[in-house]
């Protein structure tokens, strides 16, 4: 991780942290976005997964509730597909992912919360989506 508080990274620096961020997401490294136009995607996975998300002060975790709370707020729903589908990746639990919609909805308005929450619903209806392999998991711990 380069110190992002002193300077700005260098672009291939930047890109790196990125890949390396979404990965640490659990996210694919492309994220749909590549196809649609690969210059946004790059940019984008330089400049907000690089430097943004690299910054220090904020684990991936807090900033994946920080980012799914503005996302669920503004009912984004293209944009919080990825954030809602690979949550659990950086420990956020499927309880406490249904609590942040609630929590967030309740301020942000009750159609956005539905929204979220059928968009989650949804999620974690998808085979392979990991939540169930989590949700499992914790079933077996005593």
């Amino acid at each position: 991780m380069t110190d992002t508080n002193t300077s700005i990274t260098p672009a291939a620096q930047a890109h790196a942290d990125g890949v390396d961020v979404l990965q640490q997401l659990g996210w694919p490294v492309d994220s749909g976005f590549a196809d649609m136009d690969p210059k946004f995607w790059e940019f984008t996975t330089a400049h907000l997964f690089g430097q943004v998300w690299n910054r220090p002060g904020l684990s991936l975790r807090d900033r994946a509730m920080v980012t799914l709370a503005v996302l669920i707020a503004v009912d984004a729903d293209r944009g919080s597909m990825n954030h809602l589908r690979y949550a659990h990746n950086v420990g956020i639990t499927e309880e406490e992912m249904r609590e942040l919609i609630i929590q967030v909805g309740f301020y942000a308005g009750w159609p956005k919360m539905a929204h979220a929450m059928a968009r989650f619903t949804h999620i974690l209806q998808e085979p392979g989506n990991g939540w169930v392999a989590k949700r499992e998991a914790k079933k077996e711990t005593p």
